[in-house]
């Protein structure tokens, strides 16, 4: 294999299919290399971890000599490609397990592996497949992966439900103290329906591509087979398996009559959340205290050595009278922060029953956030 590429085209490509190298040592060698693969007109670039994969094709702007393929180390290459200047024209040539590297009078000589050594990676089938506008997804996965778990214990809650029936398409995710659901109706020609839990961290990294190399135009073919998902983006496929399990019955649990209600500013609300969560010393393990009144909701929190207090307008309905409710928070904050809308509505069953929390603008998002307990 020889061929001659731009840097700052190379260095690209490689950006593309980096979340997808093994960087934890201990693991099969191999996985911590990409696999490269040159033919008559396109090159392959291609990384896998075991969990996801990621494989990119690259159609013009380089040189194919000979063609070939072979395996090389990511993270000694990036870095010998990132010292090298941007303009300048790369030829990368393999013999067997040796991989030279050319830039002017600058040559390097790398110990790779052979290609017919790596995982394979599964193609995605781009004849039966559902379409949506990128940013859409986009907006979609933001707005729910933030109430995923990280808990490693419990993989059904690791990952996002997606589910579509006809022209319905929803996403959901818990951790099993918050829950958030969006929904959309959506235009696609597939007949097929679907209902699978996909990790969150494969949509964490097409969120990612998405904003940094799609326009609201562009959309994102998704093809829903067996075992896995294969999300393809411009010339850029992702892929991973699905989790096995059963997504918990969130329907169930989003009450449909309320005892009280309040809307809020989400800008004012955030900024007084936040210093909240300072005076309270621990994000993780502080509080924040909501008392709503008629026309004012009072926030407070404290540690051993401050106390906080704070007042912001806010339109609230009880018959009782005032309404206490302490959060976690992080749950509060990580909504107001993906959501795009002036205000924010509260809706309460009670003071340690989940809350129901949506915004002005879109009926169809749902959040349901569990109150700690009284402090």
């Amino acid at each position: 294999m020889k061929i001659i590429i731009p840097q700052n085209l190379f260095v690209d490509c490689l950006n593309k299919i980096q979340p997808a190298v093994q960087n934890k040592t201990g693991s099969l060698p191999i996985l911590q290399n990409f696999l490269i693969e040159a033919k008559k007109d396109f090159l392959k670039f291609a990384s896998t971890d075991l969990e996801i994969a990621i494989k990119h094709t690259q159609k013009n702007d380089f040189k194919i000599i000979n063609e070939g393929s072979i395996t090389i180390p990511f993270k000694k290459l990036y870095d010998i490609l990132s010292s090298i200047d941007k303009d300048a024209d790369i030829t990368i040539s393999a013999d067997e397990d040796k991989v030279n590297v050319v830039a002017g009078k600058t040559k390097v000589k790398i110990t790779g592996l052979p290609s017919s050594d790596y995982p394979a990676i599964p193609a995605i089938n781009d004849k039966d497949f559902f379409k949506i506008n990128a940013f859409e997804v986009l907006s979609m996965i933001e707005k729910t992966v933030f109430s995923s778990s990280s808990d490693d214990k419990n993989t059904v809650l690791n990952g996002l439900l997606w589910k579509k029936e006809k022209n319905g398409f929803t996403i959901a995710a818990t951790d099993g103290r918050r829950l958030a659901v969006v929904s959309r109706e959506i235009k696609d020609n597939s007949k097929k329906d679907f209902k699978v839990i996909i990790p969150s961290r494969i949509l964490e990294e097409v969120a990612v591509f998405v904003k940094n190399n799609c326009n609201e135009k562009d959309d994102i073919i998704i093809d829903i087979s067996t075992n896995q998902v294969g999300f393809r983006i411009k010339d850029t496929d992702f892929i991973s398996r699905f989790i096995d399990g059963n997504f918990p019955a969130y329907e169930t649990i989003i009450p449909k009559n309320f005892e009280s209600s309040a809307r809020v500013s989400v800008e004012k609300l955030l900024t007084s959340t936040k210093r909240a969560v300072i005076c309270s010393g621990d994000t993780k393990t502080g509080f924040v205290k909501y008392v709503f009144k008629k026309d004012v909701l009072i926030i407070t929190s404290s540690s051993q050595s401050v106390d906080f207090e704070d007042e912001i307008d806010c339109e609230f309905s009880n018959k009782t009278g005032e309404f206490v409710i302490v959060y976690n928070p992080k749950f509060i904050i990580d909504i107001l922060k993906n959501i795009s809308s002036d205000f924010i509505d509260f809706k309460f069953t009670g003071s340690t029953t989940p809350t129901m929390i949506k915004t002005e603008k879109d009926s169809n998002l749902i959040y349901m956030v569990m109150p700690l307990k009284s402090y």
